[in-house]
């Protein structure tokens, strides 16, 4: 067996090989990950370490390169995704192998930390992450609330809620974006390729993306997917005296669509909209126009968030933070980075 990167002319065969992976809301396995090779602009065959025996791909791990905040300070980061072995090979270790690769070629590309997102905690475990188990909650409306209430409120308050338009949108989308992830740490940094791979990859595959506008200007936006069955917001953010807009935006995610275009085949979007599963954030101002409005939170632990420091000296160095003595690099990650206090948008998963 050989274990070595992606190798040009090989993406037909990686392709076939991820088409055994079952993926959740009807996608065929090659279709899904055909996106990321052709619309993630960090993309590179070296991204990919692959296990190969007898002339076939058995196993792969990819790279995703970005930079996360941390403290105010943007952070080399690798993402690790697309993890996957035939069913035949599993159990040989042949995805420890890849992953320990993968973290000396993040080392060597000066990446100070790893981040991934996957339900086999134990096994990422073993190969050196960490769970950081931040509290996501499920927001659901009050069963008195009629259809509709959300336009009514919105009308009220002199708030127009319509479809992202890029031409009309998108440079106040990204302002609002940045200043509200800057203070967060864990949020990606985007540039302008991010946000159109953002753009083309959120959905699943299609994707809800609503603005708010009040005094005719973009103060609040929301983004929402069917994720493994759920409705799920991928992103939120206001400008700072948004937060009324902002519970607005929720609100009318949780009513229902004629047709729906989130709802799959097997739902009705009655069904769908009757819950809405939210990221990791901290707003308390958001959470409180929310409660006012009749919508109750149910929080719950994501186990499925997990890091691993790969250069303690060069972040603190970033940091401008000193080193307590024998401080070793899992302490030092929970120090500067609390598990409460990551907040990851999923329109950025990898």
């Amino acid at each position: 067996m050989e274990i070595r990167t992606l190798a040009a002319g090989e993406h037909d065969e990686l392709l076939e090989l991820l088409n055994g992976w079952e993926i959740p809301d009807g996608w065929q396995g090659r279709d899904f990950f055909r996106r990321y090779l052709e619309h993630d602009p960090s993309y590179e065959d070296q991204n990919i370490h692959v296990a190969e025996d007898s002339g076939r791909l058995i196993a792969c791990v990819q790279i995703f390169p970005r930079r996360i905040r941390i403290l105010g300070h943007a952070v080399p980061a690798g993402g690790i995704g697309t993890v996957f072995t035939a069913p035949e090979r599993r159990g040989q270790g042949v995805s420890s192998q890849l992953l320990a690769r993968a973290v000396d070629s993040m080392v060597d590309r000066e990446m100070e930390v790893s981040l991934l997102f996957g339900v086999r905690a134990q096994f990422y475990r073993r190969a050196g992450w960490e769970p950081w188990r931040a509290e996501r909650s499920v927001l659901t409306k009050a069963d008195a609330r009629p259809p509709g209430v959300g336009e009514t409120l919105a009308a009220d308050a002199g708030i127009e809620i319509h479809d992202f338009d890029r031409a009309r949108d998108f440079a106040a989308v990204k302002a609002i974006h940045s200043a509200y992830s800057a203070p967060r740490s864990g949020t990606v940094v985007r540039d302008d390729e991010l946000w159109q791979a953002s753009l083309t990859l959120a959905g699943n595959p299609d994707e809800e993306f609503l603005v708010a506008r009040q005094g005719g200007a973009a103060v609040a936006y929301v983004r929402c997917t069917l994720l493994n069955g759920l409705l799920t917001m991928t992103e939120l953010a206001r400008t700072e005296e948004a937060a009324v807009p902002l519970a607005l935006l929720m609100a009318r995610c949780l009513e229902t669509r004629d047709p729906d275009p989130l709802a799959p085949a097997s739902l009705s979007s009655r069904q769908l909209r009757g819950a809405l599963l939210l990221p990791v954030f901290d707003d308390l101002p958001l959470t409180v126009a929310l409660e006012h409005r009749g919508f109750t939170s149910h929080p719950f632990e994501d186990p499925t968030t997990m890091l691993r420091c790969l250069n303690m000296n060069a972040m603190a160095e970033r940091l401008d933070i000193t080193l307590f003595p024998d401080e070793v690099p899992e302490e030092f990650l929970k120090r500067i980075l609390p598990q409460d206090t990551l907040v990851f948008w999923p329109a950025d998963r990898f």
